[in-house]
């Protein structure tokens, strides 16, 4: 496992900048145990990150930043699944948090550039206020994604790598974990897997039970509930039948889909406020960009509670 986390080689990375790896496969055997099946869950999203660490510290792949964030998250989140039986040490959960931090600042100016403002742009084509806000916020997107790139490069990043290897390959939650934790993770993963996919999806629908003429702090909730269902499912996947589980995973993707663009659209409120107060000369521009997100979020609603309608009656879990 060390070697896993290990920085790449010292070698000239891909210019390409839509370079990128995902996570990959995952599969989980029933007779696993419940510690067995989280070290082969943390080693992929662990996998997944560190493939794409070289591209990332280049500071110029989105798409390969994007998907370190991917790994990360999942990584978090798997964490936060095993919480329950197993805990990582606070130092190294700050450390996760610091990383996460670095990168997703990044990711958002991206998402904001490279996908927002054009689909803005699809709308009102030759714009040349929306032009100079799209450059503003592409400049902000290059240097934050420098900053990453160099986060990652950094002897903390190193550190963060090699403690984690070293709590990993040394099953150290064991150090504090009880007698009824331990006997909990000799279980076979299948009844964890189980009440963790049934309190995922429950916690989903009680969240989207509130969607209609939800804000947007709300649906930010229902969008991380939904978030953490999807990687739930990602992860145990294995251990249920592919028909049981694709109806589910493409209802949940396009709920997840339609949550992902209302959260991108709140981001963006965010961020052209910061151009909008910053830089007088993109006051007016930016102002009309936030008023013209606000009014396709308030027509989105209608399409949002249709997705959820879908995915409502929907169940993994017989």
């Amino acid at each position: 496992m060390g070697a896993l986390l290990e920085l790449a080689p010292a070698t000239l990375p891909s210019t390409d900048t839509t370079v990128a790896v995902k996570a990959e496969p995952l599969a989980l055997e029933r007779k696993m145990t419940v510690e067995q099946a989280f070290g082969h869950i943390v080693r992929n999203c662990l996998g997944q990150m560190q493939s794409n660490h070289t591209y990332v510290a280049t500071g110029n792949a989105p798409e390969a930043l994007h998907q370190m964030r991917v790994g990360l998250r999942r990584l978090r989140s798997a964490l936060r699944m095993f919480r329950p039986l197993l805990s990582l040490p606070d130092q190294l959960r700050d450390e996760l948090a610091w990383l996460s931090e670095e990168l997703g600042a990044a990711r958002d100016w991206d998402v904001l550039a490279s996908s927002t403002l054009p689909s803005v742009a699809d709308d009102l084509p030759g714009d040349m206020e929306l032009v100079l806000v799209r450059l503003a916020a592409e400049a902000r997107a290059d240097e934050l994604r420098a900053a990453a790139g160099a986060a990652v490069s950094t002897e903390r990043y190193v550190a963060l790598t090699q403690n984690l290897a070293h709590w990993l390959d040394g099953a150290h939650w064991r150090e504090a974990s009880n007698a009824q934790q331990r006997r909990a993770l000799k279980k076979t993963v299948s009844g964890f897997a189980h009440a963790t996919l049934e309190d995922a999806h429950e916690r989903l629908l009680k969240r989207g039970s509130k969607l209609r003429g939800a804000k947007a702090a709300a649906r930010h909730r229902v969008r991380i509930a939904a978030k953490q269902a999807r990687y739930a499912t990602e992860f145990f996947h294995s251990l249920y039948p592919a028909g049981q589980v694709k109806p589910f995973v493409k209802a949940l993707s396009g709920l997840q889909d339609e949550l992902g663009w209302l959260n991108d659209a709140a981001v963006a409120d965010g961020l052209l406020k910061i151009l909008q107060h910053g830089e007088a000369r993109l006051d007016g521009s930016a102002a009309f960009t936030r008023g013209f997100l606000a009014s396709h979020v308030h027509h989105d609603d209608r399409k949002l509670r249709k997705l959820w309608k879908a995915f409502e009656p929907m169940a993994l879990l017989g």
